[in-house]
This record gives structure tokens, C-alpha cells and sequence, in this order.
């Protein structure tokens, strides 16, 4: 079970999010707040706090208000905004796990990025990921040889490995024949160093080149 606390100044927006999660199994809501001020002490040791500010968020503001949520325990920090910028003050901070989703994420795409980032992982769109400062972790230079070795069709078939489907699932989905699949996953687990579909999906997810 994921004990997610859900933070937002708008009443509409909480009730919106307790709503797509309330009926999740594998997720129990313990709490709300306004701000990340009101935060009570028995909620802020939630797995995951899912925070929509609403509005621009300034740096220093936005700072601020973060350092609340991670007064306690290391915690992991879903933030629902629509501005790619904050990405490099959530990656600066010291956290189990930071996740950025727009807005209009649908259900699906929230509960994934929960999950997600309750499993420690960074989630966010990968064409977002040049917001993260150079000296990030997340912008190594193992990172980045990756993202250029990879064609833009292993990307592709592995955001749909990320999916669930099978090799003949992939090749009637990109109008390819399933050797062709076979040897893009075989390319794939290579150049990421991996040996399976699980441990390639969980190393894309790391390196911020799966979308959730």
C-alpha cells in the first residue's frame, strides 16, 4: 500500500485527485493540505505527497515551501505543474524521489508516476530532462552517451516495453516484423547493460528516457 498525502490551495484540485485515486487499490490517501506549511507532523511521513501548487512557482518561493515537505523523513515528491523549469530545484534537493507531471496527466499516468517514484525513480517527460542543471546527478555522462546511442526507434520500442507488450504486441503496434523487435530489444538490453525486460524498463525509467 502507497500512503500518499495530497497537497494544493485549490479545494477543487485536491477533491479532483482524491477523486482518479481514491478508487486505486494499491493507494490509500492520508491526508490533504493548502500548502506544504499545513502540512501536519503525522502526514508529512507520507510514501509519496503529491503536490499541485497551482500558478507560477518562484524559485526562492518554491524552495521554501519544498524544504517543509522534507522536514521529516526522506520522502518522495510528485509535483503536478506545467513548468519544466522547476525540475532543476526538485532534482537539487535532497529527496528519495522527485516526479514532474503536467497538468492534464491522465489517471493512468498519475497512478504510474506514484508508483514510480515510490520505487525511488525520477519521472518526468524526457524532452523536459535539459532543464536539470549540469551538475545534476541525472546528467552524467553515462546518461547522456545513452540517450545519443539509442535510435529514436529503440526509444520507441522501449516506451512500449515499458508498457507491458509483447514482442508481437510491439511489431503489429509499429507495423514491423517480430525478428525486427527481437533484434531492437537484443540492441537495447546491450547498450544499456541490461539482461532483462524488467531491469531495461527500471534503468529507462532512472535515466528519464520512459514517459510515463
Amino acid at each position: 500500500m502507497i500512503h500518499v498525502l495530497i497537497i494544493s490551495p485549490g479545494v477543487a484540485t485536491r477533491v479532483g485527485l482524491k477523486t482518479l485515486l481514491m478508487d486505486e487499490p494499491r493507494i490509500q490517501i492520508i491526508g490533504e493540505a493548502a500548502t506544504p506549511g499545513e502540512v501536519e507532523p503525522g502526514q508529512i511521513d507520507a510514501d509519496v505527497q503529491v503536490w499541485s501548487p497551482g500558478g507560477s512557482v518562484s524559485g526562492d518561493k518554491f524552495a521554501s515551501e519544498l524544504g517543509n515537505l522534507l522536514a521529516g523523513e526522506p520522502t518522495a515528491v510528485l509535483l503536478i505543474h506545467d513548468d519544466p523549469k522547476v525540475i532543476s530545484g526538485l532534482a537539487g534537493l535532497k529527496m528519495r524521489a522527485w516526479g514532474l507531471l503536467p497538468p492534464e496527466a491522465s489517471k493512468e499516468e498519475l497512478i504510474a508516476a506514484i508508483e514510480a517514484v515510490n520505487e525511488g525513480l525520477a519521472v518526468t517527460n524526457p524532452a523536459w530532462l535539459e532543464y536539470l542543471s549540469d551538475e545534476q546527478p541525472h546528467r552524467s555522462d553515462e546518461k547522456s552517451d545513452m540517450v545519443e546511442t539509442l535510435t529514436s526507434r529503440e526509444i520507441e520500442i522501449l516506451q512500449l516495453l515499458a508498457q507491458g507488450l509483447t514482442n508481437k504486441q510491439i511489431a503489429l503496434n509499429l507495423g514491423i516484423s517480430t525478428h525486427t523487435v527481437k533484434f531492437h530489444v537484443s540492441s537495447i538490453f546491450g547498450k544499456m547493460g541490461t539482461t532483462n525486460r524488467t531491469e531495461t524498463v527500471k534503468r529507462g525509467l532512472q535515466e528519464g528516457l520512459i514517459l510515463l
